[in-house]
């Protein structure tokens, strides 16, 4: 007889496939996108910058992360909620560190109201982590459904964070 969690997991199964091949895709596109880009990453870069590409790689290993626990077969829950507690706990101590950096960036574009923004997201991401692990361990499995949520939110935000990164070191080319 398969337990409550094991069902669930296995109804996620194709999800989490798909998740972990795009967040790998986008991982490794991104690194490629930083390599051919090498002055962003160098300590004399624009701080905002490699701020923000940090954020966005971090975000899409997350969301690799997630998914690769979530495809481990097994009938407990403990792998996940583990997994989750950590993500949560220092997805929300970088989100805090990374918020007060941005702050703290003399140029203006990586301190103002809109990019400060791009952190809600992942925050958010990073809360409903604990709150599904925390559920998980109490043994309702229901929970483990809002994790699509958790990989939306960050699958988004770093998308997003994806394409205007791309855009900035388009300009940041086009004045060399």
């Amino acid at each position: 007889m398969e337990s409550d969690f094991a069902a669930a997991l296995a109804d996620w199964h194709e999800f989490y496939s798909a998740v972990a091949g795009i967040s790998a895709t986008l991982v490794g596109l991104l690194f490629v996108a930083l390599g051919l880009n090498p002055r962003i990453m160098a300590d004399d870069g624009p701080a905002g910058m490699r701020l923000w590409s940090a954020q966005t790689f971090h975000s899409f290993l997350i969301v690799l992360v997630i998914a690769l626990v979530a495809l481990i077969p097994g009938d407990s829950p403990e792998p996940i909620v583990i997994t989750l507690l950590i993500v949560g706990v220092q997805g929300i101590i970088r989100v805090v560190t990374d918020l007060r950096r941005s702050r703290a960036d003399p140029d203006p574009r990586w301190r103002s109201q809109t990019a400060l923004m791009r952190f809600f997201a992942p925050a958010l991401a990073y809360v409903l982590c604990l709150w599904v692990a925390e559920n998980l361990w109490r043994g309702e499995t229901e929970a483990f459904d809002w994790l699509v949520a958790v990989v939306f939110l960050l699958l988004m935000s770093a998308a997003s964070s994806c394409w205007d990164l791309l855009k900035g070191i388009g300009e940041l080319n086009k004045t060399v």
